[in-house]
């Protein structure tokens, strides 16, 4: 595994890291590591709906493929 060193944090962010870190039973370290793997998988996986269509793309259909009606959008006239 590689290793990294962060320089001139702000000390307001460091010091919110470390209550987050706190609150989940964490060490500053593990929390970090924890957020920049999250955010590498939220960015690379494309987030929840995608992954759920990943998942269960054949069970749920391709209805989101179909062409919409610009007109079905407008709203109804108001007299």
């Amino acid at each position: 595994m590689a290793n990294m060193m962060l320089r001139n944090l702000p000390d307001n962010v460091h010091a919110h890291l470390r209550v987050q870190a706190a609150s989940n039973g964490r060490s500053l370290e593990a929390e970090v590591r924890s957020l920049l793997v999250q955010s590498g998988i939220a960015s690379s996986a494309g987030g929840f709906g995608q992954r759920l269509r990943a998942w269960f793309g054949e069970a749920l259909g391709n209805d989101l493929a179909e062409e919409r009606d610009p007109a079905a959008s407008q709203p109804g006239p108001f007299e």
